[in-house]
């Protein structure tokens, strides 16, 4: 095996083909691994803004057999001020390592020969399932360098389609289906109609929407009509245009009244959807028309045979449609450098110690326990 490293976005195209035939064979994989996914983020925010690329390529002869999508940039941990690797997008609490089902050796040989090649304080790496043989593969590496190895659980929301629409709406609580049956009344009641590009759609409708898909980004809350960034424009065109011209762009948009109220910008692939993006405009903020068109999208999806969609982040509006949170771990590998130390004994002890005393003292007297998203918290 032979291990390259790329530090340069311009060079990831003359291995586009051998990039997607990897992705062809490996099943356990989501699409922030995929070419069309990453060689647009590369472009368009590497550098000043996303970090430098660090891309790690493992031949078995001339079979590219995976890939580490890395950025170094500077950084902080626990306010201290550090060198850091992370996934990319590394403003994304997804990523993940490309590399065949069966091989999760490739994983430890990506991690060994970028230990040796790049200087760091800290490695984050996010999206692991915590049984999976690559997180195990990591640790073991790991190990053999003598990084000190810390976790953390994060999650990702999921919708199980596998029934159809209507079990999965079904499985809903009774007050879940209630706000949403309101919500619904009242964005019907203003006229509303779901439009926007599914997977096969020509070329022409697919500039369309990507054309309404910034208008609404321009119109909500976050840009309350400033105009959106060169960079994040170029970025959403582009992947929308790659996954077109596959066959795996999901683009609905909702209209209401006559005007774009909201879209989602997703990637479907062997029976499961991806969202990428979402926005409203926000002057339909009080209809929660992401609300509407999720419920939407989803009777659409199941309707074609989707049996999953895959939701990152646990954020707390997702609990009112995701069937569940899957748990998964950050993993934070730091060497045994000064600078290293002093960022994991605030990030991992510091902080945490300084987080249990406070909520302590701010719960009332009787409580010492409370229930939070992924466990228990406080106390």
């Amino acid at each position: 095996m032979r291990i390259d490293w790329v530090r340069e976005a311009g060079a990831l195209e003359p291995i586009a083909a051998g990039w997607r035939a990897l992705e062809g064979a490996v099943r356990r994989r989501t699409h922030v691994s995929t070419f069309d996914f990453l060689a647009p983020w590369y472009r368009h925010y590497a550098g000043a803004y996303g970090g430098s690329p660090l891309i790690g390529l493992a031949w078995q002869g001339t079979e590219l057999a995976g890939v580490a999508p890395l950025t170094i940039r500077r950084g902080r941990l626990g306010r201290i001020p550090v060198t850091r690797v992370d996934f990319a997008p590394n403003d994304s609490i997804a990523g993940e390592f490309l590399a065949g089902d069966d091989q999760p050796e490739i994983v430890a040989a990506l991690l060994d020969s970028l230990v040796q090649q790049a200087r760091f304080d800290v490695i984050c790496l996010n999206g692991f399932d915590p049984a999976s043989a690559q997180l195990l593969e990591v640790q073991h590496a790991a190990g053999g360098h003598r990084l000190a190895v810390h976790t953390e659980e994060h999650a990702y929301a999921m919708v199980d389609l596998t029934g159809g629409y209507e079990r999965y709406r079904a499985g809903l609580t009774r007050r879940c289906r209630g706000a949403l049956n309101q919500k619904a009344r009242k964005v019907d009641a203003a006229v509303a109609t779901v439009e926007g590009v599914q997977p096969g759609d020509d070329r022409d409708r697919i500039e369309a929407s990507i054309n309404r898909m910034i208008a609404i980004t321009e119109a909500s809350y976050k840009l309350q009509g400033q105009r959106l960034a060169d960079r994040h424009r170029a970025f959403l065109g582009e992947i929308a245009r790659r996954f077109g011209a596959r066959h795996m762009l999901s683009l609905p948009i909702l209209t209401i009244g006559g005007r774009d109220a909201a879209f989602i910008l997703g990637v479907v692939e062997r029976g499961c959807f991806y969202d990428v993006t979402l926005a409203y405009d926000d002057s339909f903020a009080k209809l929660s028309p992401g609300a509407y068109l999720m419920q939407a999208t989803l009777q659409r999806l199941a309707a074609t045979g989707i049996s999953t969609v895959i939701s990152h982040g646990a954020h707390e509006y997702k609990r009112h449609w995701a069937t569940a949170f899957v748990p998964q771990h950050r993993v934070f590998l730091f060497p045994r450098r000064p600078r290293a130390t002093a960022a994991r004994v605030v990030r991992f002890g510091v902080q945490p110690l300084w987080g249990r005393l406070t909520a302590r003292a701010a719960a009332p007297a009787n409580v010492t326990r409370r229930t939070g998203l992924f466990g228990t918290a406080g106390g």
